[in-house]
């Protein structure tokens, strides 16, 4: 009776402790958005104040419990499908040539594909998302292109610097020889103002 409460306790902790783990992998003022999808979905693009990262998935996923919801291992017997469990218990009285037992004649063979299956059946249980990385390289990526474009306003700052010294210079130059004034002579697209007619 008294296990019930602590056990309560113990998942309400937990569950507070989660949004926390979550908040430290963000820069601060950063959205990210997480997206899963399946098959040929599209992935939507981040926009500047989002990041998006997606995790895609075979389409034989689609319709299926999250693998987070669905507990234990892959490769615990009473998470395995009804289909393999039936193909395990065919094994059970196969002897014999492939069949990797020690009974019958050429009972040795077939332990090469044996443990060729049960290798991939580990290496697909073990596969799970790293969002982590998949959020250093979206952010990376962001922080390349900011660089980029900041680079290209730089560019364009110094280009309009270098232009706005030559018109100065060529206008003082103008006006050191008795030209039109400053202010017009270096702008070949400034027009001189009009003159009011006398009254």
């Amino acid at each position: 009776m008294t296990r019930l409460p602590v056990l309560a306790l113990i998942l309400a902790g937990s569950a507070l402790a989660l949004p926390a783990a979550a908040q430290d992998t963000a820069v601060e003022g950063e959205k990210i958005n997480q997206v899963i999808v399946y098959g040929n979905d599209k992935c939507e693009q981040s926009s500047p104040d989002e990041i998006v990262v997606c995790n895609r998935l075979p389409e034989t996923e689609r319709y299926r419990v999250p693998q987070m919801f669905r507990g234990g291992s892959v490769l615990d017997p009473r998470n395995q499908a009804w289909a393999n469990k039936v193909v395990a218990l065919e094994r059970v009285g196969r002897f014999g040539t492939d069949s990797c037992s020690p009974t019958g004649l050429g009972g040795f063979t077939g332990c090469t594909q044996a443990l060729v299956a049960g290798a991939k059946a580990e290496r697909q249980a073990a596969d799970k998302t790293d969002w982590q990385t998949m959020i250093a390289d979206e952010r990376a990526k962001r922080i390349a292109g900011i660089d980029a474009a900041s680079d290209n306003v730089e560019a364009a700052v110094v280009a309009e610097e270098k232009a706005l010294q030559e018109r100065q210079r060529r206008a003082a130059e103008l006006e050191a020889r008795g030209g039109a004034p400053a202010d017009t002579a270096g702008d070949p697209d400034a027009t001189p103002l009009p003159v009011p007619p006398p009254r």
